[in-house]
């Protein structure tokens, strides 16, 4: 789990490219998680977090891991 306070386009590559390099992350589905009781308005948000997570999930077409970007 890679966790900062703020994310640049340097920051974000280089979290991503670590998920490439490995077998679970290179192939994961990503995913938003957006906040709970946000506004129905607000359009933009920070990245709070991004993880790579198993996925828990069982359905026709079996994904073992998801990248879990967090939002706030």
């Amino acid at each position: 789990m890679i966790s900062v306070h703020w994310y640049d386009v340097k920051k974000l590559i280089q979290v991503l490219e670590k998920f490439a390099e490995s077998e679970e992350g290179k192939h994961a589905r990503v995913q938003m998680i957006l906040p709970d009781g946000r506004n129905p308005l607000q359009k933009e948000f920070n990245i709070k977090e991004i993880k790579l997570v198993d996925n828990k999930l069982i359905g026709p077409k079996v994904e073992k891991h998801r990248c879990m970007i967090l939002v706030e």
